[in-house]
Order: structure tokens, then C-alpha cells, then sequence
């Protein structure tokens, strides 16, 4: 195989932020057809792809080996199975399911026809946060003994409506909580032991669990604490989107998935890299925003056609999301949730 035909299921934001990553920066792929939402029409004549008003018929196409499934977040369960019984690859936008439970029949399926199922998991790609994980693991500070992170925000908006929030589709905690803690997972390199999290939601506002305060153990002994919240008033902290603090044995690394990776050793701070400007509202398509995008699609792209192992495999994907789950069963019970 030459290259990859990719099909989108899509057509929203992430929709359009794949077509412009495949048809502009990804190599040996090519995209073949979109289907999916009252933009999908546009999109495809935007991309010189076709338009296939069914997921049915796009899954009948001769000439789509693998689909990108970017839909809203209680669909991907069906759609990857779908995809899978069509004998089709699948790279499925995070987070990979509501539930453990289906993202478990997600892997089943996919093993079972002999495909493909890698999870978009994008905050590993960004430039600061995979340098990040070279320091750690070139052993820059030695074996980590404490992590903290924060992603705060002043409102919570997914596009023009913000579906994401709402409980049929996993709500605000499950859409940014698989991103901070795959994230622990990464920089780690290791498994959580226990969490004990408390979420809340202040006010009459119609999505739960937009605050929350977590608190981890790992099986090699780090510990580790997050905190997301969509109620900060404005200005909020400075960047604090997606921010961590990662301390070691022998020095620490402060990193902002936007912004610097700082490294504290030898009794000084010295900026090891810096990202350049991302502004996802205004310049959503600008290659800066784009790259962790593209570099994890080529990254799959390429697992297919060398036969590769999965860069993000689904057992990545559903670890995250039992991780969310173990959070929110935490803070309804008000304890600790063991999970190894």
C-alpha cells in the first residue's frame, strides 16, 4: 500500500482541523470522503473530497482504508465497530468513549476484524510536552517524585455549542480529563495506584463537574495532584490551559503545553524550548496549532503502512477514561478509588 485513504466522520471544528491537516501536511495519505453533519457537504467541496450523505455509504467505498472518526463523543462507540466490521483502520478523536465499557467493545471489534484503533491523544505531540518527556526520560531530574497540574479556564465553549459539556456525552470533566491524565500517564511512565478526586459545579449553570480537584498515587511510589476548572473568573491565571510541574530527585521541569518547558537544575532555571503562539479561536488552521494534529496522524498513518506498533493504541485511550470514571465514582463516594 502506497498510501492511506482516509475517510473523515465529521465536520465540525475537528472535522475541518483533520482535512486540513491530511490534504495539507501528512504524507503517503490521501482524503478520499466526508460524511457527517450539515457541514459536511461544504467541507468535502472545500478539500476536493466527496461527500457521502451516509456513514453507510462512505463504509461501502472501495477506495477508503481507514477512517477518522471525529464525532461527538457518545457516537464513537457505534462508528469505530461500524468501521471495523467494514474492515476499515480507525483513528478515533479523544476521548474514545462515555464509558470503559465500550471503549473495551471498541478494541474487541477492531482486534476481531483484523484493524487498526489508535486514539487522538494530541497533548502528547505538542512540541513542549513531548520535549517534556525527553528530559524525564533522558533522566534530567531523576526519578519523579511529584506532579501538579492545572488546566483552568473562564467558560467552557466546544465549538459554535458546546454539546461536549452535556451528560449524554460524557460532559467537561471526561472531554479535558482524558487530556490531564494521559498526560500523567505519559510524563510519568507509570501507572496510577488510587485517585481521589472531588468535582463540583458552582451555580445555576447546566453542565456538571466543570471543577475538579484530583489527587493520584502511583504504583512506583510519585504522587500526583490536578486541577481543572471553567469557572475562573476572568483574567484567570496566566498560562494555565494546560500547565505542569513535574519534580524529581535532582531537579524540576515547569511546562506549559502552550508556552515554555523550564528546567530547574544546578540551582538555576533555564528555558529549554519555547512554543511558538497558538491561537485555536482566531487562527485555528495556522500550521502552529496544527502540528500535534498532523504529527500524530502521520504517526499513524505511517504505524499502517510499516506495520508498526500503534503509537496510542485503544488500551492508551480506555486507560484514560477509567481514570475518569475512577474520579467521578471518587468524588461521589468521598473516597479514595483503587485501581491497581
Amino acid at each position: 500500500m502506497a498510501e492511506l485513504r482516509i475517510a473523515i466522520l465529521g465536520s465540525g471544528y475537528m472535522g475541518r482541523t483533520h482535512a486540513e491537516c491530511i490534504t495539507r501536511h501528512v504524507t503517503r495519505a490521501k482524503l478520499v470522503a466526508i460524511s457527517g453533519g450539515r457541514r459536511a457537504p461544504g467541507l468535502a467541496a472545500d478539500y476536493g473530497a466527496a461527500y457521502e450523505p451516509t456513514y453507510e455509504a462512505l463504509l461501502a467505498r472501495g477506495d477508503v482504508d481507514s477512517v477518522l472518526v471525529a464525532t461527538p463523543h457518545a457516537d464513537h462507540c457505534a462508528q469505530v465497530m461500524a468501521a471495523a466490521e467494514a474492515g476499515k483502520h480507525v483513528l478515533v478523536e479523544k476521548p474514545m468513549a462515555t464509558s470503559v465499557a465500550d471503549c473495551t467493545r471498541m478494541i474487541e471489534a477492531c482486534d476481531r476484524a483484523g484493524v487498526r484503533l489508535e486514539v487522538i491523544q494530541t497533548q502528547r505531540f505538542r512540541g513542549a510536552l513531548w520535549r517534556t518527556r525527553k528530559l524525564i526520560a533522558d533522566g534530567a531530574i531523576g526519578k519523579i517524585r511529584m506532579l501538579q497540574g492545572r488546566s483552568l479556564f473562564t467558560s467552557y465553549v466546544v465549538d459554535s455549542s458546546p454539546w461536549a459539556g452535556e451528560d449524554a456525552h460524557g460532559g467537561a470533566f471526561l472531554d479535558t480529563g482524558v487530556h490531564f491524565f494521559d498526560l500523567m500517564r505519559f510524563l510519568t511512565g507509570a501507572e496510577p495506584q488510587s485517585v481521589f478526586a472531588t468535582l463540583k459545579t458552582f451555580g445555576e449553570v447546566p453542565y456538571g463537574g466543570l471543577n475538579a480537584m484530583t489527587q493520584l498515587t502511583f504504583a512506583d511510589g510519585a504522587i500526583a495532584q490536578h486541577w481543572m476548572s471553567y469557572q475562573i473568573p476572568k483574567p484567570s491565571l496566566p498560562n494555565s490551559e494546560h500547565r505542569y510541574v513535574i519534580v524529581g530527585e535532582t531537579g524540576m521541569i515547569d511546562v506549559d503545553a502552550y508556552g515554555k518547558v523550564q528546567l530547574a537544575k544546578d540551582d538555576q532555571w533555564t528555558t529549554v524550548w519555547e512554543q511558538p503562539p497558538i491561537d485555536y479561536v482566531n487562527r485555528p488552521l495556522d500550521p502552529v496549532r496544527l502540528e500535534a494534529f498532523f504529527t500524530q496522524t502521520q504517526a499513524f498513518v505511517d504505524d499502517v503502512l510499516d506495520d508498526r506498533p500503534a503509537t496510542v493504541s485503544g488500551a492508551e485511550g480506555r486507560a484514560a477514561v477509567a481514570l475518569v470514571e475512577a474520579a467521578w465514582r471518587s468524588s461521589r463516594l468521598g473516597v479514595p478509588v483503587q485501581l491497581i
